[in-house]
């Protein structure tokens, strides 16, 4: 078996390199500015509320005591709000002309992540001018296991942003959905929508000539992550019985690192590029919807319709073109 990749040994000098990670606060994220930081990274992280940001930074600096506070940065950030969105986007781009890291840790909604990455991606665009950067964009995922293979998706309907499921497929409604106290159908659907968003934007860079590296990831694999909030979801006699063989937080954060931060992308970025990790690192096949050119097309042709909407009803000019 080949060495598994530690974030506290494998990770680079990052001095330099400027971060953003949404949900950066608590979970996954709150570990994944842990090590960022802790190897010299400048880290953006989001948050709604002061409060949220005081406690993250109050744990960060238990665990790195040495840490620079000038490094370690609060972006008040509300993702269920495009208007929240842009503020944070204005005030980034008015305290940096560059990003290497974007890592979209949090569990967003369709609308939310296009506009971050429609906000942010001229930032990265300056960084992945220079011939020696090493930008990338990491969208954390899951979910798509519970939908079977020839799952019809209706990512080329406007409904799916407004939570229209489809139907419910047998392998859920008849095992899967005893095994849990929630119904993750639209969780999952949005899951799966980060998929496409992943893919399709590393399309875009390459089409642009731009030197970003676009991956998407499953932090836990088929193990999961063991955090108060991934137990609750469980049925008891399986909350028993996944505690045993969850991932910790910590190690749940050990994929996104990895891809933000590893050499091996960027001494292999074909191998990576546009691609699907699981722990700690694996390239693995995604579900086969990511090979839909119909179902990528059609999220992101609804997602900008339906945010440049908002935008034009709100006074905000619309997206970027690409």
């Amino acid at each position: 078996m080949g060495k598994i990749w530690d974030p506290r040994v494998d990770i680079p000098n990052l001095n330099g390199k400027v971060a953003v990670v949404t949900g950066g606060n608590s979970g996954i994220g709150l570990q994944t500015i842990k090590h960022l930081t802790a190897h010299g990274a400048k880290v953006y992280f989001t948050a709604r509320s002061e409060a949220k940001a005081k406690h993250a930074r109050d744990y960060m600096f238990s665990q790195n005591p040495d840490a620079s506070e000038e490094r370690l940065i609060w972006l008040p950030l509300d993702l269920s709000s495009i208007k929240s969105v842009m503020q944070a986007v204005e005030e980034l781009k008015a305290k940096e002309n560059k990003i290497d890291f974007m890592i979209n840790n949090a569990g967003l909604g369709q609308k939310s992540f296009q506009t971050t990455d429609a906000g942010w991606e001229m930032v990265m665009a300056k960084a992945a001018a220079d011939e020696s950067s090493d930008v990338r964009v990491v969208t954390v995922t899951g979910g798509d296991n519970i939908f079977p293979p020839d799952y019809k998706f209706e990512y080329t309907s406007p409904s799916f942003l407004s939570g229209n499921i489809p139907y419910k497929p047998w392998k859920f409604r008849h095992i899967q959905k005893p095994l849990f106290n929630v119904d993750l159908m639209r969780y999952s659907l949005s899951k799966v929508a980060s998929l496409l968003f992943a893919k399709e934007l590393q399309r875009r860079f390459d089409k642009q000539g731009l030197n970003i590296i676009s991956v998407s990831l499953h932090p836990g694999g088929a193990r999961g992550i063991r955090t108060d909030s991934a137990l609750d979801v469980l049925a008891g006699f399986m909350k028993l019985i996944m505690r045993r063989i969850m991932i910790s937080e910590d190690e749940g954060s050990f994929t996104s690192l990895f891809a933000a931060t590893a050499k091996e992308i960027r001494n292999k970025p074909d191998l990576y590029r546009g691609k699907f990790l699981v722990p700690f690192g694996k390239v693995a096949p995604p579900h086969p919807v990511t090979e839909n050119e119909r179902q990528i097309q059609g999220l992101w042709d609804n997602t900008t319709k339906e945010v440049n909407r908002y935008l034009a009803k709100n006074g905000y000019a619309p997206l970027l073109d690409w």
